[in-house]
């Protein structure tokens, strides 16, 4: 009698699964690739990631930084819900990448001149995300939303931005500026709204917000500072209820934080090309305070969903995966989990091999058995692979996981 796992435990299971099993997972068969990447599945996914590393008691936050001495027209520009908006060119090209799915999605660009400040962020009253810009020169604000991939102007403001990076919290972007009478705010932009104002600072004697000050997030609240070296922070105030002048609380010196977990990106964002990178490690916490929070997401980039034809290349510090696009014509092939466009001249030779060769287009990349398009060549054409393993069914992979999560 075949043993049967009902949908709601696989899900249920599923759902607490790293994003890279998930990436293995989606080959399982067409029934969890389906759940998968269905947008209910994502946003549980996302709302358990966040959780989950809200309880961890063992780490402060996860973050996201991008740094690369050989990509210096490359910056980071801020990141929402897994996704990374990089700016290249020195602000004339943006794009947003979802570095552990491995897919990313270029923006209209904007010849208006060099960035001044930016900022990325998610719409939840239009479940689209934003970036924002102000140009050098400039008074007026542009956004961009990723569902239209326009470009407009919304407002004229007429501060001196201090800071460059917005910081993400409470749905709004955040700066340090300086008015027309050279005095030190703290603005907000709300993406819902699209509007700016100014936040509520502390009535203290001790407080004093200047040029060398920058804001960020501890504890989940927006936070101001002044860095003193690379570990140690000094005059740290957090706001422990989101745009309430009485909450701004200062924290010692010496205050306890706990470490936080960076993921590091480096090299060509913008194609996902070989020089990509993606590692991570735990860090002390005071060193990246200013980095955009980052959370373990399916989110995809491509907001207005997947190109039919597109395949994924990810590179992360374990090296390359495939991830190819969904097709109720693809089959398996070679005995192993990965589908294959459907083609006459395709069939199977021993059940472990193919006997015709490969459209002409088409070349083997990297050693292994997928065929894509012709400007991914690698010096493996023509290469037979060995017959990879055959992949456990559906029941035995959800009794391991059923068994790791009860550990």
């Amino acid at each position: 009698m075949a043993e049967v796992v009902h949908e709601d435990l696989v899900e249920h299971i599923l759902v607490r699964s790293d994003v890279e099993d998930l990436l293995r997972f989606k080959r399982v068969c067409k029934s969890w690739h389906s759940l998968i990447t269905s947008s209910r599945f994502v946003n549980r996914h996302l709302k358990h990631s966040y959780n989950k590393d809200r309880i961890d008691n063992q780490i402060g936050h996860r973050r996201v930084t991008y740094v690369d001495d050989d990509r210096k027209d490359q910056e980071l520009v801020g990141s929402s819900n897994g996704l990374v908006c990089i700016a290249s060119f020195f602000g004339f090209e943006f794009s947003v990448v979802n570095p552990l799915i491995g897919e990313v999605t270029r923006l209209k660009r904007d010849f208006m001149g060099f960035s001044l400040c930016w900022g990325f962020g998610f719409d939840s009253s239009t479940d689209d995300y934003k970036v924002i810009v102000k140009r050098k020169n400039q008074t007026c604000v542009r956004v961009m939303s990723l569902k239209s991939n326009v470009w407009r102007v919304i407002e004229e403001v007429k501060y001196k931005f201090i800071t460059k990076t917005g910081i993400l919290s409470n749905g709004a972007l955040h700066w340090i500026v300086e008015d027309e009478n050279s005095k030190k705010l703290i603005i907000s932009f709300d993406l819902s709204k699209e509007e700016f104002k100014e936040i509520p600072q502390p009535d203290d004697v001790r407080y004093g917000c200047s040029s060398n000050s920058h804001l960020g997030i501890v504890k989940e609240c927006l936070c101001i500072f002044r860095q003193s070296n690379c570990c140690f922070l000094d005059d740290l105030w957090m706001m422990k209820s989101y745009n309430v002048k009485d909450s701004w609380e200062h924290l010692p010196h010496n205050h306890n934080m706990k470490h936080d977990i960076v993921h590091h990106l480096k090299g060509d964002v913008s194609w996902f090309s070989s020089t990509f990178e993606h590692h991570w490690g735990c860090e002390c916490g005071w060193k990246n305070t200013a980095a955009p929070i980052f959370v373990q997401s399916l989110v995809s980039p491509h907001v207005n969903g997947r190109p039919a034809s597109a395949i994924n290349i990810m590179r992360n510090s374990r090296g390359f995966s495939i991830d190819a696009p969904p097709d109720p014509g693809y089959r398996r092939y070679n005995g192993s989990s990965i589908d294959a466009p459907p083609d006459p001249g395709y069939r199977r030779y021993n059940g472990s091999s193919i006997d015709t060769p490969p459209d002409p287009g088409y070349r083997h990349y990297n050693g292994s058995s997928i065929d894509v398009p012709p400007d991914l060549v690698s010096p493996h054409y023509n290469e037979r692979p060995k017959p990879d393993k055959i992949i456990r069914g559906p029941f035995s992979c959800a009794l391991t996981l059923l068994k790791k999560q009860s550990r």
